[in-house]
This record gives structure tokens, C-alpha cells and sequence, in this order.
């Protein structure tokens, strides 16, 4: 009788991510009043819920991390200068890919993160400017200001 056992560690490969996220990450520079936010507010999802680790991980969940701080899509972007390169979570897949591709599925894209007063922007000024620039509607712009850069990670 032959007996195959995969065993990989989910919650090691969150870690990973997530350090790896935070190295890459820019910090700020001298007077800024938030150094270090967005470096420290990177975020593992499992099941749509806020984990501090993947140690409860159950085969079939996602894994999925994001950044909620609300320039994460212009650092992602480049639209904002930092004192990092640009697409942190885009050039963090390859990095996962290369150490754990056997294991998992990696995916990057833009996820919806439900934080902080995105419907009383949309109303505002400069809510408004931008709807005009996109050419879209509110539930357009809204839609657009929650998508944050992700990471998915999919068990194999």
C-alpha cells in the first residue's frame, strides 16, 4: 500500500505574504504625519472576515490580503510619488508564486474593501469632480473608490 500526505502550512505562507507586503511597502518621509500607515495596515482576509493569522485556514477557503488605507490604489497604481516603487501587491504575486507555486494558486486584482465614508465623498465636491472625469455615476465612482489591490490565494 502506498500512502501520499501533502502537507503545506497555509498560515506560513500568509506570514510570508504579509511580511513580504511590508517590505516592499513605502514608509513615508520626514514630516509626514502617518509614517508608516499604509506598511502597517496590510490585511489577511479568510472568509471575508479580518485575521491576525491563517492558523484556522480550512481547505477550500481563500486567502486574502489587501491594503484598506485609501491611497493603496494610487500607491499601487504609481499615481502618487513614494518612497517605494509602485505595484506592491502586483510584484509581490511572482515573488509568492516562486516560493509556493506548487502548493498554491496566486492571483493579483482589485477587491472591494468596505472602510471609511466612500458614499459621503462621492457626494462631495470633489466626489463629483471625479464622477465627471470617469464619466460615470455615483454607484460607478463609489464601485471604483472601494477597489483596493489584492492578493488571492487559492490551495492547489
Amino acid at each position: 500500500m502506498r500512502v501520499v500526505f501533502r502537507y503545506f502550512d497555509m498560515d506560513e505562507i500568509a506570514q510570508f505574504v504579509l511580511q513580504t507586503l511590508r517590505d516592499r511597502s513605502p514608509v513615508g518621509s520626514t514630516g509626514d504625519r502617518h509614517p508608516g500607515l499604509y506598511r502597517d495596515s496590510h490585511m489577511l482576509f479568510i472568509g471575508g472576515h479580518n485575521a491576525t493569522d491563517a492558523k484556522n485556514w480550512k481547505p477550500g477557503q481563500e486567502l486574502e490580503f489587501s491594503n484598506p488605507v485609501p491611497y493603496a490604489r494610487k500607491i499601487e497604481i504609481g499615481s502618487i510619488k513614494v518612497s517605494a516603487p509602485p505595484h506592491v501587491y502586483e510584484e509581490t504575486v511572482p515573488l509568492i508564486t516562486a516560493r509556493y507555486g506548487n502548493q498554491v494558486d496566486v492571483q493579483f486584482t482589485f477587491m472591494p474593501v468596505k472602510f471609511g465614508s466612500i458614499e459621503a465623498y462621492t457626494q462631495s465636491r470633489a466626489g463629483q469632480a471625479a464622477r465627471r472625469r470617469r464619466g460615470g455615476s455615483p454607484k460607478a465612482l463609489r464601485d471604483w473608490l472601494v477597489r483596493q489591490p489584492a492578493i488571492i490565494i487559492r490551495a492547489r
